[in-house]
Formats: C-alpha cells, structure tokens, sequence
C-alpha cells in the first residue's frame, strides 16, 4: 500500500448524488406543493421550517440510508445536497422530532391524502386494469417509552412491547397502497373491515377489478360481504376455533403427482356470518408416528381458505403462497426503509414518520415502475448502492451547477437513461 496523507479540505462532495433523481421525480409530480396545500399545520411566520419542509428532508434522508433521527447527519453535512435542494438551513436532530410532534391524528390523515393525490399523478402515466391487493400486519418491537407501544402479540419477541401495524400493498407494483400505524394491544383483526374500505378509496380509478389476498387477521364476515358487494374476488386464509377438528372430518383427495399431498373443499357458513362459502384446505404429510402404535398415524400440515376462486384447493394454495412476495416488501420498508424504527415519544409523531418512510419507499418504486423499461427486481438496499450512493463533485461555472461522476462508474448507462425519462415526463 503506497504511502499517503488525509487532508479534510474538498468541498463540494457527495456520496448521495442519486438523491437528485429523487428529488427531481418529487419535483415533478409536485410533491412538496402537495404537502405545503394540505398539511394544515400553522406555523409562526419567523419559522425556518414548514412540516412540508421536514417531511421532504426526512424522505430523502431515509433515501439516503438513514435510521434513526440522528442519521440525518448524512445529509446536515452533505453541501452538494443541501445546495442542489436549496436547504440553506437544516433542522437539529431535536427541531425534528419538535417539528413531527406538530402532527395529530387530522395531520397523519391530510400525509396520507397526499400520497394518494401522488398516486394518482403517477398512475396517470401508466398503469393496470386489474390489481392484486395483499393485505398484511406487521408488529415493530420497541425498547424506550414510546406512546401507545404495549404488550400484544410478537411471535419473534414474546412479551415485548410493540406497535402493530396494517399495510396494504398492490402486487403488480410492490407500492404500499395504504397503512395504519396502531398500538399492539389491538387485536390484529380489529378495524380490518374499515382498512380495507379505505384501501379501496384509495385506488386509482384506473381500476376496475380487485383481487383481495390476505392473512388469517383478515378472516371477517363483514369483510367478506364487503368484498362481495365491490364484485372482488378473495383468498384469504382461515383462523377459528375448531379448525383442525372440522378439516380431519372431511372427506379428502390424493392430489395427483403429488406425493403426501390431500386437498378438500367444502361449504361451510360461519357462526354470524349471511350465508355460507366455499372453503378449500390441503393437508400435506410431514410424519408418520410408528412406535408403540398398531397402525402408523399420519401426521399433517393443514391450510385453509375462504375464497370465491373458480379454483382447485391446489390451485388456490399455490396462489396463495404468491403471497409471500409481499412479506418481503414489509420487510423492506421496515429493514431498508426505517418504516417502524424511526420512533418518538409521541404516538401521532410517531404515526407520521412511519407515513413518511413509506412515502420515500413508494417515491422510490414509482420512479423505478415509471423510468426505467425493462421493469426492476431490486430492493431498496440494492437500487440504493446503484443508483443512490454516487459520489459527485459539484461545481458552479457559466452561470450553471455542474454535477461531476466518476468516469468509471458501473451504472452510466442506467443513470443517463433515467434521468432522461424523468426529465422528459410531465404530470398535470
């Protein structure tokens, strides 16, 4: 290794030169106007911050990696980024968290009517007839005092105190159509009728037939008779009392060319419910107990669906284990996109950054959807190392900001096309 010096004296540098992109994206569905014309938080007229300006900072600092409140350091010292979005002044890590608990329940309400006003700008560039909804909750473990955080059900943390929370996602984008950030001692399945109602609201008007795919907390009567009533159609897993005890008593089929594989359907109307529906169920063999027994006992795996497929049981699990895809944008946007993990003391603050971590994580997949052809395949964490993490050297000549990459940089061709597209789309 050659012998070398550090000197702390250039300037104009980033490591984050991909958030300009973003913000160029942001700026073209006019997204911070959208924030300033809804968020009716009033602010004295000496204020250096609007809570347009700290919801803008704080999507691009989750962009660029960020955490925790602390982390938006990365940006406080970044003057290639501060320059380029014209943040002459930055908040503390304190006037942020001042500034988010300026929300209440009205605010998270007005954050979450942006994001649908930008979505509807997005998709009125491109989009799709027909729409899989996967529903989801998800619990965020907290060690501190936060508001509202109780004891409820964490497989993974038993006994730890949590924030519970409800998203819906439309499979065909990987966008999170919709979220509630809730306490931990409600029930998962508590409210799921009056989420999905509100899911529905919020879909563009470019859709026209839903398909509902869900977990066991989505398992409702009342749901069902919504659903049925917007002519959707569902999977939706079961969860009730008794369940094992009513699938043994079926009479069940070898699936063919499937070896250990029994599917059975039936109709059956749960206690409460208007009528009766179909439910499908596959059992799959996992052991034989053979010791001390007469005759060897079967040892099952059991799944159940309500649904209104035309489909077989197979069929119906197959498509349901689809599903799945969707866990890994929850953990995304927990893991990637600090949604959950950026926390304060106030449960509305709280309620809002979470908005706000997934408002930048579909910024980032509509740009993705909309710019780039051949579609994308990434997480956030791979898209950022690419297209996010680029260092530049900013400089001002001929009355014009120049930003410099490197020469070498892997991703030239990637970058030239998107920022092409995104400087070539107007939005209405």
């Amino acid at each position: 290794m050659k012998k070398y010096r550090t000197e702390f004296t250039a300037k104009k540098l980033t490591s984050n030169a991909g958030l300009l992109n973003l913000g160029k994206f942001a700026e073209k569905i006019g997204l911070k106007s959208m924030l300033e014309q809804h968020i009716t938080i009033k602010r004295r007229t000496n204020a250096k911050y609007s809570p347009a300006d700290a919801v803008m900072m704080l999507i691009m600092g989750v962009l660029s990696g960020a955490k925790h409140i602390s982390h938006m350091a990365i940006l406080r010292g970044d003057s290639v980024i501060r320059t380029l979005f014209e943040w002459d002044e930055f908040p503390t890590d304190r006037t942020f968290g001042r500034l988010f608990r300026l929300f209440g329940h009205k605010n998270c309400h007005e954050l979450s009517e942006v994001e649908a006003l930008a979505r509807k700008k997005v998709w009125s560039k491109k989009w799709f007839g027909r729409v899989t909804l996967d529903m989801d909750s998800t619990a965020e473990g907290v060690t501190g005092v936060q508001e509202g955080a109780d004891k409820g059900y964490n497989p993974k943390k038993k006994g730890q105190k949590s924030y519970r929370s409800l998203l819906c996602f439309i499979a065909e984008t990987r966008e999170c159509l919709h979220n509630w950030f809730r306490t931990d001692s409600a029930y998962s399945g508590n409210g799921v009728v009056e989420f999905i109602k509100e899911c529905f609201q919020r879909l563009p008007r470019q859709v026209w037939k839903v398909f509902v795919r869900a977990d066991s907390s989505f398992f409702n009567g009342e749901l069902l008779d919504f659903l049925e009533e917007q002519g959707s159609q569902y999977l939706i897993k079961v969860k009730m009392e008794n369940l094992t005890g009513l699938l043994m008593n079926l009479s069940w089929r070898k699936a063919r060319n499937k070896p250990g594989i029994e599917t059975a359907h039936f109709m059956y109307k749960f206690p409460g419910w208007k009528k009766e529906r179909k439910f499908v169920a596959v059992r799959k063999l996992i052991n034989e107990q053979t010791e001390n027994v007469l005759y060897p006992i079967p040892e099952y795996e059991l799944f159940c669906y309500v649904t209104n497929l035309e489909l077989t049981p197979w069929e119906c699990y197959t498509c349901y284990g689809k599903r799945a895809t969707s866990e890994n944008w929850v953990e995304w946007c927990k893991n990637q996109m600090a949604s959950g993990s950026i926390l304060t003391q106030d449960f509305w603050a709280s309620s809002a950054i979470f908005q706000t971590c997934i408002l930048a994580y579909n910024l980032m997949v509509w740009m993705m959807w909309l710019n780039v052809e051949e579609g994308f395949k990434q997480e956030p964490n791979t898209i950022r190392e690419w297209l996010v993490h680029v260092p530049a050297f900013l400089i001002h000549t001929g009355r014009q900001w120049i930003v410099k990459l490197p020469r070498e940089y892997v991703f030239k061709e990637q970058w030239e096309n998107l920022e092409c597209s995104i400087s070539s789309r107007g939005f209405t």
